[in-house]
């Protein structure tokens, strides 16, 4: 059994793989409290799920794209079968993660990795851990959601810090009403970084207060 806040089907707003059809399983619970939090509710709602119901439940949608997200699916124990399963399902899996929490053990790694930097805008820049960025994999990637310049050369010491390879990629997006894309894009392309802009396309499709998106 797994506690669940919520499982939907729609399109992936954010990553690499943002505008692909995606079937989602948002667990509960998360450590953090981040100032910009669009999702307070999974701190503590949820049901009692088993594992092949959620499996059964990603199956019966026709995405291949599945994602881990939540709160924070690196609390739930229950996190590496329940990747195993899906993944032996066919399906290809993403696990939405803060910078917070160690890579479970026993994670397939199979799945893709998204990988939040928490900047000081946050509140939680404080709880980063370098050591699990450094646990990334190729196929994995890092994002970031920026709220001014302070946050923007945050990640960017942050990043140089790590020094992880080109094949995994970095998205900056801004916080949805309070930084302008457009002076998102001006300061990656002054920093003359291999750095994609994203915008939290699922808060431009739906109504950005609706849960389930």
């Amino acid at each position: 059994m797994m506690r669940i806040n919520e499982t939907f089907f729609s399109i992936q707003g954010e990553s690499t793989f943002a505008g692909w059809p995606c079937f989602f399983i948002r667990t509960t619970g998360c450590p953090l409290r981040c100032r910009w939090c669009d999702t307070t509710y999974s701190f503590y709602e949820g049901e009692e799920r088993t594992l092949d119901s959620l499996v059964d439940e990603a199956l019966s949608h026709p995405a291949p794209l599945v994602e881990v997200t939540g709160g924070e699916p690196f609390s739930a124990p229950e996190l590496p079968r329940l990747v195993e399963k899906l993944l032996d399902a066919g399906k290809t899996v993403l696990i939405e993660t803060s910078g917070a929490l160690p890579v479970p053990q026993g994670l397939d790694r199979r799945c893709h990795l998204v990988m939040d930097i928490k900047p000081p805008g946050s509140g939680m820049a404080h709880l980063m851990a370098e050591e699990t960025f450094r646990a990334l994999r190729p196929g994995d990637e890092i994002k970031a959601v920026i709220a001014d310049r302070g946050d923007f050369d945050f990640c960017l010491d942050f990043l140089d810090r790590l020094a992880l390879p080109r094949e995994i990629p970095v998205t900056f997006s801004p916080v949805f009403g309070e930084c302008s894309p457009g002076e998102l894009a001006e300061w990656v392309l002054s920093s003359g970084r291999e750095i994609r802009v994203g915008i939290q396309l699922h808060k431009i499709l739906f109504d950005p207060e609706r849960r389930g998106v």
